[in-house]
């Protein structure tokens, strides 16, 4: 077996699945959103510049920043359920895929180390005046070269079960990767040389008590695989349909029964009931809803002018109620559904009703927020403001979009 065509072939399948859901994800309106959302950010963050003290703690920040992302490392093996059968007895002979999974997994995490170092620059030399464009390509060489030594560590962790052993590698390459991120960014590259002696010996004893020691776990790889994949499937299907996604609903008794606990038992209210449960149950849409908050609320303690808090606010409220229109769709594959005794019309309704109401809970959440970052005035222009736009939106964007919907 030609493992490095096999490698090849799923690798440009991989490349071919991407592309066709990202076309379909940036030709919406979240690509002008996401557009949008950059330029803005780059305006305020340059303005925010300009008031940083001298004193704010930019090493230890790019530490945590730059440490967590050399630190998180997966090796991507695009391995699938057939492999236990068909791969397995060619176990040794995988070093050229193994080999090409590193570097693909190297290439692609290696622009957010790259994005992150390239925001975090500004800062940087904003306290740090007096240091070279030099150091700084020091720096992104150095930080790359960490991430090809975590890559392997990671990799050769593969090998054991043991998930405490997992957190405490990960727990030890955080603190070691910190730490020589915090070395370079205050200018002591002898000490971070000496951090990178530690993480290489760590490499070694993981290679030899470990790596050498056990065979792949085969089903856990497919399965880290499938989860990676069904990430994408989940960030997509915000966008359009996906048929490959599977959905692990999640328990969280306790506000299912807070919100739905009061709903009365009637004809109308079905599938109000069930899409409320929906959005809180799916792993897509309650921890998607939780970020798009948290981000809102961080912008407006964060950007200094008001109608840059506003315009961020307002950002965000238009991702929640874009994104949570897919809901509707949720459960075209349950034939059942049709079966119900209840109108067409009572499902729309349902959607549009949960789409209104977690807009509003946003609305009020950061008017809040802008009460405690500014004042009672500019909340109040801010909930006047938002409170017309999730009206037009609800009964003109939403009511569209759903109305093209079929079933």
């Amino acid at each position: 077996m030609d493992t490095n065509q096999l490698w090849k072939d799923r690798f440009q399948y991989h490349i071919r699945m991407v592309s066709r859901y990202m076309r379909l994800i940036f030709n919406d309106h979240l690509a002008f959103a996401f557009i949008f959302f950059v330029a803005a950010f780059a305006y305020f963050y340059q303005a925010w510049l300009e008031t940083v003290p001298d004193t704010f703690p930019v090493e230890w920040l790019m530490a945590v920043i730059v440490g967590s992302l050399l630190t998180y490392s997966p090796v991507r093996t695009f391995f699938k359920e057939a492999d236990t059968v068909f791969l397995l007895p060619v176990e040794n002979k995988l070093r050229p895929y193994i080999r090409n999974a590193l570097v693909y997994s190297f290439v692609m995490q290696s622009y957010w180390i790259a994005i992150a170092l390239f925001a975090l620059t500004p800062l940087y030399l904003q306290i740090y005046d007096e240091v070279s464009a030099r150091y700084m390509l020091v720096m992104i060489a150095f930080s790359l070269v960490l991430k090809v030594g975590n890559l392997i560590s990671t990799w050769f962790m593969q090998k054991t079960r043991d998930m405490r052993s997992h957190y405490l590698d990960g727990i030890v390459r955080f603190v070691i990767n910190g730490f020589m991120v915090y070395f370079l960014a205050i200018g002591a590259p002898l000490y971070a040389c000496a951090g990178a002696v530690l993480l290489i010996g760590l490499n070694g004893f993981n290679y030899a008590y470990l790596f050498k020691r056990y065979t792949l776990p085969w089903d856990r790889l497919i399965d880290q695989e499938d989860a990676k994949l069904q990430m994408f499937y989940r960030i997509a299907n915000m966008s359009t349909d996906v048929p490959d996604l599977k959905r692990k609903p999640k328990k969280r008794h306790g506000l299912v029964r807070l919100v739905t606990g009061r709903m009365p038992i009637r004809r109308e209210q079905t599938f109000k009931y069930l899409y409320a449960i929906t959005f809180i149950r799916s792993g897509d849409y309650f921890g998607m809803y939780l970020r798009l908050v948290a981000l809102a609320l961080f912008f407006v303690f964060w950007v200094p002018a008001f109608w840059g808090k506003v315009l961020f606010a307002v950002l965000f409220l238009f991702m929640s109620g874009f994104q949570f229109i897919a809901i509707y769709n949720h459960h075209r594959t349950v034939e059942w559904l049709k079966l119900y005794p209840v109108a067409a019309d009572v499902r729309r309704k349902a959607v549009h009703q949960l789409i209104l109401v977690i807009m509003v809970v946003q609305v009020v959440v950061t008017t809040i927020a802008f009460v405690w970052a500014s004042d009672w005035l500019n909340a109040l222009i801010y909930l006047s403001i938002t409170a017309a736009f999730t009206v037009l939106f609800e009964a003109f964007y939403v009511r569209g979009r759903i109305q093209a919907f079929k079933g």
